[in-house]
C-alpha cells in the first residue's frame, strides 16, 4: 500500500521543526508566483504552505483540497483565526478535485505525488485543472535511503517524474534540491508548438 499520512498524527504536521526541514520561504520563493493568480494545493494538510500561499496572492485565491475532513477543519481554524479570506477548503477524492478544469494558474504537490497508486492518472487530473501555460510544483523526497519519509520504492527521482510528466503533456522545467531530503520540480504545460513536433516526429 502506498504510504498515506494517518490523520491521527496531525499534530505532527503542525510542529515548529517541521518548517525548517521543508524550507517552507525557499519552496514560495521558488514558485512562479504573481499575485493574482489561482492555485490549487493538493493534499494541502493543516495549511503548512496554503497558509503563507494565500498570504502572498493578495489579489488571487488558493483553493486547499485534502482527503481527510480533520486536515480542513484545522486549515479552517487557522484561516479564520489569521482572518485570511483568499482560501476555500475543499474535500476531494483520490482522482477527483472539485475545482473546473482549465480554471487555475498553477497547483502545488507538496509529499502527496508518492502516495498515488496510479501517478500518470493523478497528473493528467492535475493537468486537466490548469489554464494554458499553467504550472504544476511538486515537492518530493529525494530517491536515497534515510531514516524518515516513505520507502525508497515510494519515491519519485527526476527521470521518474519527467516521464510521467511528458505523458500528461506536461514538461519538466527545473528540479531544485531543497537541503539533502527533499527537492522541488516545475512541471508546465506543453506548449501548442512543442506538442504538434511530438507528434509529428
Amino acid at each position: 500500500m502506498p504510504h498515506k499520512f494517518d490523520p491521527k498524527n496531525i499534530d505532527r504536521l503542525d510542529r515548529e521543526d517541521r518548517r525548517w526541514m521543508i524550507k517552507l520561504e525557499e519552496i514560495l520563493s521558488s514558485l512562479p508566483l504573481e499575485p493574482s493568480q489561482r492555485i490549487a494545493d493538493i493534499g494541502c494538510g493543516t495549511g503548512l504552505l496554503a497558509i503563507p500561499l494565500s498570504r502572498r496572492l493578495p489579489g488571487g485565491k488558493v483553493y486547499a483540497l485534502d482527503i481527510a475532513e480533520e486536515m480542513l477543519e484545522r486549515l479552517r481554524q487557522k484561516a479564520d483565526d489569521g482572518r485570511i479570506t483568499n482560501i476555500e477548503m475543499l474535500k476531494c477524492g483520490e482522482l477527483d478535485f472539485p475545482v473546473p478544469p482549465k480554471s487555475v494558474d498553477g497547483v502545488l504537490l507538496a509529499f502527496v505525488l508518492h502516495e498515488q497508486e496510479d501517478r500518470v492518472a493523478f497528473l493528467e487530473q492535475v493537468a486537466d485543472m490548469l489554464k494554458p501555460g499553467g504550472w504544476v510544483a511538486v515537492v518530493e523526497w529525494e530517491k536515497k535511503m534515510m531514516e524518515m519519509g516513505p520507502p525508497l520504492a515510494e519515491r519519485i527521482d527526476e527521470n521518474e517524474l519527467g516521464a510521467m510528466a511528458r505523458r500528461v503533456r506536461l514538461d519538466l522545467l527545473s528540479k531544485k534540491g531543497l537541503g539533502v531530503t527533499h527537492y522541488l520540480a516545475v512541471l508546465q504545460e506543453r506548449s501548442d508548438r512543442s506538442s504538434r513536433l511530438e507528434a509529428a516526429s
